[in-house]
């Protein structure tokens, strides 16, 4: 089995048939995460809709933190602390310094997602976090939360940088792929030093890339490019990134819920 474990699913024109289309590809599971109070209400409803498929994510993206008012904020704020408890992790939170570019506006991003991390560590939920343009910045958050709560941290499309990935191996940091890796070996460079044990895919769909609009299936393709890097053969890439999903969301693999009993534990590398 394969796991996306980090995709915009209700941004998809339609997702029940992406979800259909994944799965054929063995693609059984899906992380959908949030942005915005509209998409934490749909990737509720999506998860309703297919629970033993999508896990959700809640959270308010730095990009949507940046547009909107205080006012907005604040409401958003309540409404997730409300529906977090219903979240599997929460994201997509993080910093974006494309967006936010004086510092004032920079201390603001920073103090949402540290009202975000809060609630996350209330609710015992680990983090998914976003770091355009500020990735030493973000990843210290992440080691901090995690050192702080023992909960796991999530740093998706994280692959630009080999010293950084090291030191999120040395602080037990998860960090995802997308499919960036498929034929561009500065990326390659870079997803050679994620540690196994800390290694998840993700497509970030419908993010396009090398010119094709991102869709849950393509987790496959990327999960193939790990184990062509690596040297594994893809079903051990499936039970590696499966195991370390499991952890990084605390999934009970002997617990008799639906879309949870089969998930495969260990490294499973070959």
């Amino acid at each position: 089995m394969l796991v996306d474990s980090h995709c915009h699913l209700d941004q998809l024109p339609c997702p029940m048939g992406a979800l259909t289309a994944a799965a054929a590809a063995g693609v059984k599971r899906v992380v959908a995460v949030s942005e915005d109070p509209e998409s934490i209400h749909a990737v509720l409803h999506l998860q309703r809709q297919a629970p033993a498929q999508v896990y959700p994510g809640l959270g308010l993206h730095p990009a949507w933190i940046s547009r909107s008012t205080p006012a907005q904020i604040e409401a958003a704020l309540e409404l997730l602390d409300r529906k977090l408890s219903q979240a599997a992790v929460l994201g997509e939170a993080g910093l974006d310094h494309k967006w936010a570019v004086t510092v004032a506006e920079r201390q603001y991003q920073s103090d949402i997602l540290d009202q975000q991390l809060t609630l996350a560590e209330r609710y015992g939920k680990p983090v998914a976090l976003h770091s355009r343009r500020c990735l030493r910045q973000t990843m210290d958050r992440a080691i901090a939360f995690r050192e702080r709560t023992g909960l796991q941290a999530q740093l998706h499309w994280f692959t630009h940088s080999r010293k950084l990935v090291r030191r999120c191996n040395e602080a037990g940091i998860f960090v995802s792929v997308g499919p960036t890796l498929i034929g561009h070996p500065p990326t390659q460079s870079v997803v050679q030093e994620i540690a196994d044990d800390l290694l998840l895919l993700e497509t970030d769909a419908p993010v396009r890339v090398n010119g094709r609009t991102g869709h849950p299936a393509h987790t496959r393709d990327v999960a193939q490019a790990v184990a062509d890097l690596k040297a594994y053969n893809i079903d051990a890439v499936a039970a590696l990134t499966t195991g370390n999903i499991a952890r990084f969301l605390g999934w009970d693999a002997t617990a008799d819920v639906p879309g949870r009993s089969d998930v495969t534990t260990g490294r499973g590398v070959a």
